[in-house]
């Protein structure tokens, strides 16, 4: 490989802990082998980065994904999305834009998340050579691999139907982004740059690299992807002990020796924040199953001699000794749980979880469960479900030691070094 060594990285992200896990593994690998990567995100985990080593600098809007009532909004409405983009994200691309001229300054590449809805804007305006990152299926809207959109779950009847009504069904959302985006052309316009109806929804595919960070078994590569796309497969986080934490993985640790492998329930890092009675609910169920449970959020008054609750758990280290996963969704926790090779039960909120949830149910590992209908009995079924039949827990054992296999890490970074020799 020619020499890329000793270049100026930044790594611009925005999201929660599970969009952010990926971008943290590529500035490992990166440093590992002799780049300096500077992370770029929420001032909010600013002190999490700091403590790795590496170089921090603030990027987007002042939010915190612990806020419960900004959670609610976003998790558990409908417009969840519209006011994500509308309002939080779309007023400060100027100033996300200001951002990146400050710390671009003498960096040689940008790697950005989609989220960071200036970096297409600042890449265009300044020739800055620049990586996209993208984590979901969904990110794509390809309607040669439909997916399941939150606010029309109720079409998910409609995904085996002809190529002509899936492109048809994406003017609906391709609408919305328009709608959407009045303020970002008029910033384009205001930076001289040509005006883009679909600037909102396309800017993330025209980067000089896109990487597609999620494993083959979990979705395909599509014919209208962008010819300079590479499908990686999942980024894996080798989490690093907090302080905070201490004590949590030994509490761990010796509930899962002191009796048979428990149910596991989480909700990430985001809509832990907007559970409502998920864990209530969890508890029960696993009671009325007789069945030991770990609830991954620290739920108050629900800790038993056979339910443990904690206040954070490393993924990695739990899911493998899961009987069942129960989770919303999210990518970061939906790959984790795919790489343990256990089954699962998604029960999502928003956002990518539903179309996350669908390709789990259709890849054979699991089910999917209408949030609103979680309730102990027919939560108690859906697990019941998976207990009594082998084949979700065979399919999830092959499916987890394929992904297992994969380093979507490495073939990330080493995308990133050719495209940076062709640069240099």
């Amino acid at each position: 490989m020619a020499e890329t060594s000793g270049k100026r990285i930044v790594i611009a992200s925005f999201g929660s802990l599970g969009d952010l896990h990926p971008f943290l593994a590529l500035a490992k690998q990166l440093r590992t082998r002799g780049h300096h990567p500077v992370i770029a995100t929420a001032s909010f985990y600013s002190e999490r980065i700091q403590a790795l080593g590496f170089e921090f600098e603030p990027l987007g809007p002042t939010v915190s994904p612990q806020d419960p009532e900004l959670m609610h909004r976003l998790m558990r409405t409908a417009r969840g999305p519209e006011y994500l983009f509308r309002e939080m994200f779309l007023p400060n691309v100027p100033q996300m834009y200001a951002d990146l001229e400050r710390i671009c300054a003498g960096a040689d590449l940008l790697i950005a998340g989609e989220m960071v809805l200036a970096a297409p804007i600042f890449a265009e305006k300044t020739g800055m050579p620049w990586v996209s990152v993208l984590l979901s299926p969904i990110s794509f809207l390809s309607p040669h691999d439909p997916s399941i959109l939150p606010a029309l779950q109720f079409l998910s009847f409609t995904l085996g139907w002809p190529l002509s009504f899936q492109k048809a069904l994406l003017k609906l959302p391709a609408l919305a982004f328009r709608r959407w985006s009045t303020s970002l052309r008029e910033f384009r316009k205001s930076l001289g740059l040509p005006d883009d109806s679909e600037a909102l929804r396309t800017g993330k595919l025209k980067a000089n690299l896109v990487l597609a960070m999620f494993s083959q078994q979990f979705a395909k590569p599509q014919p209208d992807w962008p010819a300079n796309t590479l499908q990686t497969g999942f980024a894996h986080y080798e989490q690093e002990s907090l302080p905070e934490h201490d004590g949590v993985q030994q509490r761990i640790d010796d509930f899962l020796k002191a009796g048979t492998p428990p149910i596991v329930f989480t909700l990430g890092s985001a809509a832990v924040h907007a559970a409502g009675d998920f864990f209530w609910m969890s508890a029960r169920a696993a009671h009325r199953l007789r069945m030991r449970a770990i609830l991954v959020g620290d739920p108050r008054g629900l800790s038993s001699p056979t339910i443990l609750t904690v206040p954070y758990a490393d993924y990695s280290k739990l899911f493998p000794h899961a009987a069942i996963i129960v989770h919303q969704g999210g990518i970061g926790t939906t790959a984790e749980a795919l790489r343990s090779g256990r089954p699962q039960v998604v029960v999502p909120f928003n956002f990518d979880q539903p179309d996350n949830a669908a390709r789990i149910v259709r890849l054979g590992v699991g089910l999917k469960h209408d949030r609103r209908m979680w309730r102990d009995r027919q939560a108690h079924y859906s697990l019941l479900r998976l207990i009594r039949d082998n084949t979700f827990t065979e399919r999830a054992a092959q499916v987890g030691e394929t992904i297992r296999k994969e380093d979507g890490t490495a073939n990330a970074v080493n995308a990133i070094e050719r495209f940076l020799a062709t640069i240099s």
